[in-house]
């Protein structure tokens, strides 16, 4: 892992790309939000470089709330003319801070402790899953409502019987192989199961391993550098032998798409074979038939997809070949769900007026289902479209593609 007099050393050179055009702020959601200099990307690099350039303690909270409350959706990046690349110079800024304040490591490093525990989230998933269905969450809701657990047990979906997708041992000789995440046993099973049979339709040879963890991403953008470079290399092993990796999550695809193409030496598998499923599948999209349908679905696509892995248009191609169906997409002028991460439950109600503007669209016209491929969003948004008492399922593109298909017919 980089020392800290790099981590230093690279905010400020990334930092002094930035010319302070103001570009990317109509493109800022917090910005928009609040209007606030310093809630903006300008503001925030400005910050950033004065973090990396004192050598005293954090004693300004403000500058450690400002850059907090970035969403880190990277749409000042992908429109940035000096190409400042914001999402490395967040992450490394988030380090920074964690080292002048440790309690950001300590509160980080406890969430941590339940993504990488597999068999303890596992048992509280369960215990959750019992509790809906005797009744007593809601009745624990409402005694803790003015507590975080309480506003997060709120935003808790329906829970099903927690598995575990992985199946094959690691390192299985295979065409794709999938990183199902740390959620890919409960809130994106149902998604890891349905993305490997559309690739199996379409011809390729398809495995879950065993052996693989949590990507890492939460510890990278809240500053444990350490920790998710950590994570990264214990699951990579597992995908030796692996012709392609594909992540379920778009968020963990990014993380993982940046992390190694950042080091030539972190996890050499995931950085050979690091690939899209939905390329994968346009690739064979001739291999695949669908049933006729007249559903009309939306499709929110994640800040992570959109800006980042800039793979959301050939997703959309393989939804519209289904006949019948009426794909729309919702503008992504609506910016950020609000999600990002962890921020949906620590600033709850900044991500409730950010996903306010899709749940109104929603609402005005609402459509059978609304896709989404990453797991954070569809969570988010899926608890704002109960509060707001809208019966639209929110679910991973695959499964919908999944229920959907014909026999394939290889060629």
């Amino acid at each position: 892992m980089p020392g800290l007099d790099h981590v230093k050393q690279s905010v400020r050179a990334d930092a002094d790309l930035c010319v302070k055009c103001g570009l990317c702020l109509p493109h800022c959601p917090t910005y928009a939000l609040t209007g606030r200099e310093a809630e903006s990307p300008r503001g925030r690099i400005a910050l950033l470089q004065h973090l990396a350039e004192q050598q005293d303690d954090l004693s300004d909270p403000s500058l450690a709330t400002a850059v907090d409350h970035c969403l880190s959706c990277r749409a000042c990046e992908s429109v940035c003319p000096a190409r400042v690349p914001y999402g490395r110079l967040f992450d490394n800024g988030q380090t920074l801070l964690a080292s002048r304040a440790p309690q950001r490591l300590s509160r980080l490093r406890l969430r941590g402790g339940l993504l990488h525990r597999p068999r303890l989230r596992l048992g509280l998933l369960r215990l959750l899953w019992l509790l809906q269905r005797i009744g007593l969450l809601r009745a624990l809701q409402r005694a803790l409502r003015n507590r975080s657990p309480g506003r997060w047990l709120q935003r808790l979906p329906r829970l099903r019987w927690p598995r575990d997708p992985r199946h094959e041992a690691a390192g299985t000789h295979c065409d794709v192989a999938i990183f199902s995440g740390c959620l890919g046993d409960s809130a994106d099973h149902e998604a890891v199961g349905a993305l490997r049979r559309l690739l199996d339709a379409a011809g390729y040879h398809c495995a879950v391993p065993r052996g693989q963890g949590c990507c890492g991403a939460l510890e990278a953008h809240g500053g444990d550098a350490e920790a998710a470079e950590s994570a990264l290399a214990h699951s990579a092993p597992a995908f030796t032998g692996a012709r392609y990796i594909v992540p379920v999550a778009s968020g963990c695809a990014a993380w993982v798409a940046d992390a190694t193409a950042a080091s030539p030496t972190a996890a050499p598998p995931l950085r050979a074979q690091l690939t899209s499923a939905w390329e994968l599948l346009a690739a064979r999209a001739s291999s695949l038939s669908w049933v006729q349908t007249a559903e009309r679905v939306a499709v929110w696509t994640a800040c992570t997809q959109r800006n980042r892995l800039r793979d959301d248009a050939a997703m959309l191609a393989l939804l519209e070949q289904v006949p019948g169906a009426t794909v729309q997409r919702l503008p992504a002028g609506m910016r950020c769900c609000g999600a990002a991460g962890m921020h949906f439950l620590d600033e709850m109600q900044r991500a409730d007026t950010l996903v306010a503007p899709i749940v109104d669209a929603l609402a005005e016209h609402p459509p059978a289902m609304l896709l989404c491929a990453n797991v954070g969003c569809r969570l988010h948004i899926d608890a704002a479209l109960r509060r707001a008492g809208l019966a639209i399922p929110v679910r991973h593109p695959a499964e919908w593609l999944a229920e959907r298909l014909q026999d394939s017919v290889v060629g």
